[in-house]
């Protein structure tokens, strides 16, 4: 059995390579059987002798090695899908933090103001109530 009928017995393959070896005898026969001891050749041509009188061509055809899948880290990819929701709610919550103190801030003197309004009210309420009338005239005290 030759080497091109061996490679002839594989049945027909779509992903295969044809690549075109150029070189001395001693270097085209290193190539093909480094292919050809891998397992991955499926046809080849007869070696044929270009003019030059030193170099030989063969067309081989040939499996496409499975590249091997590298399983890559996620971490960084999980850890910006974490991080960009909890930036964003951190600087929503942020916002809305200084508008609520800019509203507070603002209303403030009114607040004040009213606060010292009840507490002039409720001092003036709590002296009349007794028997002697400070000058807010009570309907007890016939002034």
């Amino acid at each position: 059995m030759t080497r091109a009928h061996l490679a002839r017995t594989r049945p027909p393959v779509s992903g295969a390579i044809v690549r075109r070896v150029v070189g001395t005898p001693a270097e085209v026969a290193a190539t093909v059987a480094l292919v050809r001891d891998s397992g991955r050749l499926l046809s080849m041509t007869r070696p044929e002798q270009l003019p030059d009188g030193h170099r030989v061509t063969v067309t081989i055809r040939f499996l496409n090695p499975r590249p091997i899948r590298v399983r890559r880290s996620r971490r960084g990819l999980t850890a910006a899908a974490i991080a960009t929701p909890v930036v964003g709610i951190v600087a929503v919550a942020g916002y809305l933090t200084v508008q609520l103190i800019r509203a507070a801030l603002t209303v403030l003197p009114l607040i004040a103001g009213g606060v010292l309004v009840l507490a002039v009210i409720a001092v003036l309420l709590r002296r009349s109530s007794g028997r002697c009338c400070p000058g807010l005239h009570c309907p007890g005290c016939h002034h």
